[in-house]
């Protein structure tokens, strides 16, 4: 069995129409490659729309939400799940990397006694090998808008780690590479972020 063939379904649905009143049931007939499924249509603020699903994380072995933003095409949301469950092993050490960095900085910068309010799942310093960070951190969400250029891939993962409960951990990637790993700030795949202090994927190939 494939990795997304248990998300398959073979219901027949109508495609979903321009409006649709908030919270009823987004459907749309499902091929063989669908891996966003359960799609609703949510309200985000007064006058618009997005449509949130659930997908499976191949990373961290488990299902995440999955947010569709700014009239984003289902078939250019499901090319990012899928690129986000295909993670070449480069990118896969350069975000765990990246989120050593983030740790490490932000423990620093914190200190004192407030470390001690800190609960990390395994030990984390400039030893720590990189694979085990993924115990420190998790995504929760995979978000995707409007690509500026669709014949590339870009997307966001969002989600918690152990070290900054409050604004937790984004992960923004585009073609395969991490351009930017920090507190979540809804920064875009498609923006310049090499230079940014608080982004610790900057020089992360060097």
């Amino acid at each position: 069995m494939g990795l997304f063939d248990k998300f398959k379904q073979n219901k027949k649905s109508e495609p979903l129409p321009e409006e649709k009143k908030t919270g009823e049931t987004a459907e749309y007939q499902l091929k063989d490659h669908q891996v966003i499924r359960d799609l609703q249509v949510k309200q985000l603020g007064k006058d618009s729309t997005y449509i949130e699903g659930r997908v499976y994380c191949k990373l961290w072995d488990t299902e995440i939400d999955a947010g569709l933003y700014d009239g984003v095409p289902i078939e250019y949301a499901e090319k990012c799940a899928e690129a986000m469950n295909s993670m070449p092993e480069e990118l896969i050490d350069a975000i765990c990397r990246a989120a050593k960095k983030y740790c490490i900085e932000f423990l620093d910068e914190i200190g004192g006694a407030s470390l001690n309010e800190i609960s990390l799942t395994v030990p984390v310093d400039e030893d720590t090998p990189p694979l085990e960070m993924l115990k420190c951190f998790q995504a929760g969400s995979l978000i995707v808008s409007a690509p500026e250029d669709p014949s590339r891939t870009g997307y966001q993962l969002s989600g918690n780690c152990d070290w900054e409960e409050e604004h937790g951990i984004e992960i923004v990637i585009l073609d395969s590479k991490l351009v930017y790993l920090g507190e979540f700030a809804d920064e875009s795949p498609w923006d310049d972020h090499s230079e940014e202090s608080w982004n610790c994927a900057a020089h992360i190939y060097e």
